[in-house]
C-alpha cells in the first residue's frame, strides 16, 4: 500500500511538471516568432552577425556560451552549473519586463523552460542576431544601453567594426556584469575581466561551439588577431 501510495503521488508530480512545461512553452512557441518579427519591423535588429570577422563571434561564444551551436536553449549540462546561455540572455529580454530567480529559482526554472520553447522555433543564427542587437551594457548617463552596436557607440564613439580588439573584449567583458564591470566607470575591474577572458581565448576558441562555415576561425582554433593597444 505504500508502495502504491507513493507511485501515485510520483505520477501526480510528474503530471503537474508536464502541465506546468505546456503552460510555459506552449505559449512561448506560439508568440516567438511574432516577437522576433516585430522587432525586426520596428528595426531594432538591424546589426547581422556576419558583418563582424568570424573570429569575434568566436570570441563572444567561447565567453558567453561556448556550447549554443549544440545545447537545445537550456545547456543545462554544459557550462558552469546556472550559467546564463545566449538563449536564456534572449529570453529574458522578450518574455521577462523584470527577470528574478525568485523563491526556490522557479524563475530560472521558467526562463529555462521558456529558452528551450524558443529554442524549437527561433533558428541559432536568429538568436545570435537578437542577443547582438538586445544585449544590455548597463546605463550611461541615466540611459540603458542595450546592443552591442549601441555599446561601441556609447562607450568608445565608434561603429562596433571599428573597435579595436582591446575595444571589442571590453563589451564581452561588461556582459557578465555590465555595471560591475562597466569599461568607463570601473575601467581597473574591466581590463582584469577582459586579461581573464584573453587568457581563456588562448586556450581554445570553443571549436565545438560553432558549426557555421562563417565561424570557421573557431573550428580551426586561429586566434584572434594581436592588435595593438586601444587609443
Amino acid at each position: 500500500m505504500r508502495y502504491r501510495r507513493l507511485l501515485i503521488a510520483l505520477v501526480g508530480v510528474a503530471l503537474v511538471a508536464l502541465v506546468g512545461l505546456a503552460v510555459v512553452a506552449v505559449p512561448t512557441i506560439v508568440r516567438a516568432s511574432r516577437l522576433v518579427a516585430q522587432l525586426d519591423g520596428a528595426g531594432a535588429l538591424t546589426f547581422m552577425p556576419t558583418a563582424l570577422p568570424g573570429s569575434r563571434i568566436c570570441a563572444l561564444l567561447a565567453v558567453q556560451d561556448p556550447t549554443f551551436y549544440r545545447h537545445q536553449g537550456i545547456g543545462l549540462l554544459e557550462g558552469p552549473l546556472g550559467h546564463t546561455t545566449v538563449t536564456q540572455a534572449v529570453c529574458k529580454r522578450l518574455f521577462f519586463n523584470e527577470f528574478s530567480p525568485g523563491l526556490l529559482h522557479i524563475g530560472k526554472v521558467k526562463l529555462m523552460i521558456i529558452a528551450w520553447a524558443f529554442d524549437r522555433r527561433i533558428p541559432k543564427d536568429t538568436q545570435l542576431r537578437l542577443f547582438l542587437n538586445l544585449a544590455y551594457f548597463g546605463t550611461l548617463d541615466g540611459k540603458e544601453i542595450h546592443g552591442f552596436p549601441a555599446a561601441a557607440t556609447s562607450l568608445f564613439g565608434k561603429d562596433l567594426q571599428s573597435l579595436s580588439e582591446q575595444e571589442y573584449l571590453a563589451l564581452v567583458a561588461m556582459l557578465r556584469a555590465p555595471n560591475t564591470y562597466h569599461v568607463l566607470r570601473n575601467p581597473q575591474a574591466n581590463a582584469t575581466r577582459v586579461r581573464d577572458i584573453r587568457k581563456l581565448l588562448e586556450r581554445a576558441c570553443a571549436p565545438e561551439c560553432i558549426r557555421n562555415e562563417h565561424y570557421a576561425p573557431c573550428v580551426a582554433k586561429v586566434p584572434l588577431p594581436r592588435e595593438g593597444p586601444a587609443a
